[in-house]
């Protein structure tokens, strides 16, 4: 057995599995349906693909909560999030401006513009921003 090891070597397992993909067909996208989830499961569930970094179905559900209840603030700062950490710094500004629109003491919401704000290079609406939000609720030291 050991010559065998020798003479044999193990297989490459990358090769292996980029073989074993070739041919087969692309699956088709996930579809969720709206009504399958409550409104709290539309915003529960895009907190948690956020949490495990898949943005484009945190966006999905932010979006179906967003559709059904307009003035969530939460699901307009989850959109905010998804958004900014997928490089969307506008999208994330305009998202948590419509949280704060909703929810204007709400000291996070600041926090969140604040950090697009700071990703567009808008460091002195950043700084203005943390302020705010920083007056609001102390504790978000942490965020910055």
């Amino acid at each position: 057995m050991a010559l065998l090891r020798r003479l044999v070597p193990p297989p490459n397992e990358q090769l292996l599995a980029r073989f074993a993909r070739r041919g087969r067909p692309t699956p088709p996208p996930i579809e969720f349906d709206p009504g399958e989830f409550g409104l709290e499961d539309h915003l529960r569930r895009g907190r948690e693909a956020l949490e495990d970094g898949a943005l484009g179905e945190a966006l999905h559900h932010f979006g179906q909560r967003i559709q059904q209840a307009p003035q969530d603030n939460w699901a307009w700062h989850g959109r905010g999030d998804a958004l900014q950490l997928m490089g969307e710094h506008q999208g994330a500004q305009d998202a948590y401006a419509q949280a704060i629109q909703l929810a204007p003491k709400e000291g996070l919401h600041h926090g969140g513009l604040a950090n697009a704000l700071s990703s567009l290079g808008q460091t002195q609406e950043a700084e203005q921003s943390w302020q705010r939000a920083l007056a609001l609720d102390p504790s978000l030291t942490w965020l910055r």
